[in-house]
């Protein structure tokens, strides 16, 4: 999966994604306590729909602008705010923008008034972080032309003590990534352990995704929990069969909140040209590791 992000982005496995992140930043915040959220991958931060990348794939129609036609009256919270977000952004914007996981955190550092949370984003490639700093550069967010592997170590432990590292890179080969990413994960509990880390990952290659599984359950970080949103069955070839979130030290009952965001989505999400999966199938919010 090379991708360059701008032909993936409002996706289903975005929506997903940037909810579940929703969900995240308002349990830390429920704790009148400072914290620190640093996106690892930010993009470029906001990406337009209307752009010829997200015409040529017109992945955004069975993500976001499914999302926006449903009726969310009795969604869960961290769809309603997710939805409001969207709303906003257009609204400062254009009606064709999609926000990136950096516009969702300095979003919601924007609605936190006494100034308790502190995010960061960090951008490997100069092309995308340029973009980044130029788009976000009035947000409160701080931008940083840096590689996560070498990023992440150097700002962990945070001053705050609490806080997220939002990892979503793009898997350009998975097997290696994977391996990569687990390493980088290890490290960073062990100098940190009392962070929340949430790694993003494609669900397309079900014997990669396993590989991984077992490969974490090996190391010595508890409380591992896996979310899942499959939109095809995974033996069915397709370019991107579901979307998967790994959260190490996830605030209290999120399992129980993601559990009812990804039952409420799975419906909205589903393609037509997909075997009907129900809820059960289609989605899976599980411990990989316990207490």
């Amino acid at each position: 999966m090379n991708y360059k992000h701008a032909y993936h982005a409002g996706n289903f496995a975005d929506v997903v994604k940037h909810i579940l992140l929703v969900q995240l930043l308002n349990q830390l915040g429920q704790k009148n306590k400072p914290f620190y959220v640093l996106d690892a991958y930010g993009g470029r931060g906001l990406y337009s729909l209307s752009s010829e990348e997200a015409r040529k794939t017109g992945e955004a129609k069975g993500g976001i602008q499914a999302i926006m036609k449903a009726d969310t009256e009795k969604a869960p919270a961290a769809i309603k705010d997710y939805v409001e977000g969207i709303k906003q952004a257009r609204f400062t914007y254009d009606n064709k923008v999609y926000p990136g996981s950096p516009w969702w955190i300095a979003h919601h550092v924007e609605k936190t008034p006494d100034g308790g949370v502190r995010g960061e984003a960090f951008e490997a490639k100069a092309t995308e972080y340029d973009a980044l700093n130029y788009q976000l550069h009035k947000l409160p967010i701080g931008i940083h032309h840096r590689n996560a592997f070498e990023g992440i170590a150097a700002v962990i432990p945070p001053k705050e003590k609490r806080g997220l590292i939002l990892l979503d890179p793009p898997y350009e080969q998975e097997h290696k990534d994977f391996t990569r990413l687990i390493n980088l994960l290890v490290a960073s509990y062990n100098k940190w352990p009392q962070g929340t880390y949430a790694l993003w990952f494609p669900i397309k290659n079900i014997e990669a995704v396993e590989l991984f599984y077992k490969k974490m359950k090996r190391t010595e970080i508890k409380r591992q929990l896996v979310c899942e949103l499959n939109i095809y069955p995974n033996d069915i070839a397709v370019g991107l069969n579901g979307t998967g979130m790994l959260i190490i030290n996830p605030p209290w009952q999120f399992d129980n909140h993601a559990r009812e965001i990804l039952r409420f989505l799975q419906p909205i999400l589903k393609v037509a040209d997909a075997p009907d999966l129900s809820p059960d199938s289609a989605t899976n919010v599980r411990w990989l590791v316990g207490e």
